[in-house]
């Protein structure tokens, strides 16, 4: 996350998690510019979760990177809201997921978030 940050990009995290999760990530006092949980949102993913996501990132959705282990809650929905969708295999979900043919929807695919400022380029562009 920091190198993202360095790298020029806002960096979020929202998940289908509960509120606890949320308040143990903010405690963490990671270098992101918000933290948000399905629980917080009032939504589950995928329904309206998506567009929450946009709200929150305050920039369009073709500029949003959503990152997610798993095709169908995470990859397709965020394909379909318009977004960057990278597939990250990591974590059961991840290993699981990366046999499913829905994976190929996904503009990228990682092994790690260490991946990512290489694979997305510098400066978020």
């Amino acid at each position: 996350m920091a190198q993202l940050s360095s790298a020029g990009y806002r960096v979020g995290i929202a998940g289908n998690q509960p509120a606890v999760v949320e308040n143990a990530l903010i405690a963490a006092e990671l270098p992101v510019s918000f933290i948000a949980s399905s629980q917080t949102l009032g939504v589950s993913k995928p329904d309206l979760f998506f567009e929450r996501v946009v709200e929150l990132a305050g920039a369009p959705a073709e500029r949003i990177a959503y990152v997610g282990d798993r095709a169908d809650n995470d990859v397709l929905p965020a394909h379909h809201a318009g977004m960057i969708s990278v597939f990250i295999r990591r974590g059961p979900w991840g290993y699981i997921h990366a046999t499913w043919p829905e994976v190929q929807c996904a503009d990228l695919v990682v092994n790690s978030l260490d991946e990512l400022v290489a694979r997305l380029g510098p400066n978020g562009t």
